[in-house]
């Protein structure tokens, strides 16, 4: 379909704090949002945020995609004003040194520069070993007695980096995993109309931890199909080999055959290779031998759904320079629009 994707909505939704267990301010940015375009709403007890479009089949086709990002937690703010804290998902910290965050305290966000002991003064011992979350520290500027009294135990911080739009149809921005699936998934339901299945389109809660929103939202809802939209590693850089790639920026949207937590069931999967080539959707082929995302959750709800995760190849994932295609995001949407609106070729086992 030719529909023109709204990036600055990309653009709120990656400036918008949301580690896991902490997702409430794109929880309502969305549901203020798109409201208007659902028959029903609801937020259920973990935070998981469902809308429902009804159909014209009897059939019901499960959407996730999760609105929380990798992040930190302050546990303890030590006499000088520095502040300690622990990783929440997956972080590499190599990446976290000299970058900056926004701590989310109960008074508002305060800037926060991530540093450690300096170079000029280190041992070679330092600079022989691996640089752990303990050898960090975050610096907000302030005495002692005046950081302890603004920050707490258990306030958190997410990584700061404005978004941009460079080289040839290229983002980069912090939580692009897993705003881009949020983006694709509010587009789409901004634009489906009396589509073939009853849609449900939920943004789920605290995927990064063990996809533990997913797990409680597909057993709300009697889904007959699944997809979740997410984004992938692309190893498509210097250093990696062609084999490794996982998947590549630009090639297309990312259909899972296999990750860690999932094997999508082969009628599925045959069906949503061809709907793109139908549709001349460029798609390529995710085999994953690490890493999932909510579909590891959702294929196992209650005596199973047939489930794929459709990904958007992302370079630096789990970082503050996460980077991704816009053509990459463009179909995405398209294959899954196709699959609500119009239905898939027959995925029965």
């Amino acid at each position: 379909m030719e529909t023109k994707l709204d990036f600055s909505i990309l653009k709120t939704l990656t400036e918008l704090p949301g580690i896991s267990g902490r997702e409430t301010a794109v929880r309502r940015y969305l549901q203020d949002t798109l409201s208007a375009y659902a028959d029903s709403v609801r937020t259920d007890v973990m935070g998981n945020l469902i809308f429902f479009k009804k159909g014209t089949s009897k059939q019901n086709l499960l959407f996730c995609a999760h609105m929380d990002e990798v992040g930190l937690m302050i546990h303890y703010v030590d006499d000088r004003g520095f502040l300690r804290f622990v990783t929440v998902g997956g972080i590499d910290p190599r990446t976290l040194l000299a970058q900056r965050v926004r701590v989310q305290t109960k008074t508002g966000p305060l800037l926060g520069i991530i540093d450690t002991k300096p170079a000029h003064i280190t041992t070679e011992a330092d600079r022989t070993k691996a640089l752990g979350v303990k050898d960090l520290f975050i610096d907000i500027g302030f005495s002692g007695a005046e950081a302890k009294a603004r920050v707490e135990a258990g306030d958190f911080a997410v990584l700061d980096r404005p978004y941009a739009e460079f080289g040839d149809g290229l983002v980069s921005a912090k939580a692009l995993d897993n705003r881009a699936g949020v983006f694709v998934l509010a587009q789409l339901l901004r634009n489906l109309k009396n589509p073939f299945y009853n849609v449900y389109a939920v943004f789920t809660v605290q995927e990064e931890v063990g996809l533990r929103g997913a797990a409680t939202a597909a057993f709300g809802i009697e889904a007959d199909l699944a997809l979740c939209l997410d984004t992938t590693g692309a190893a498509d850089i210097p250093g990696c080999a062609p084999q490794d790639y996982i998947c590549a920026l630009g090639q297309g949207v990312g259909i899972t055959a296999l990750d860690a937590r999932t094997i999508t069931p082969c009628a599925l999967f045959e069906a949503l290779k061809a709907c793109c080539r139908k549709q001349n959707i460029p798609y390529q082929v995710r085999i994953a031998p690490r890493g999932g995302n909510d579909a590891g959750a959702v294929h196992l709800s209650k005596t199973g759904v047939p489930t794929c995760g459709l990904s958007i190849p992302t370079r630096n994932i789990h970082s503050n320079v996460e980077i991704v295609s816009m053509r990459d995001i463009k179909n995405t949407f398209c294959l899954a629009y196709e699959a609500a609106q119009n239905g898939l070729n027959d995925v029965t086992l």
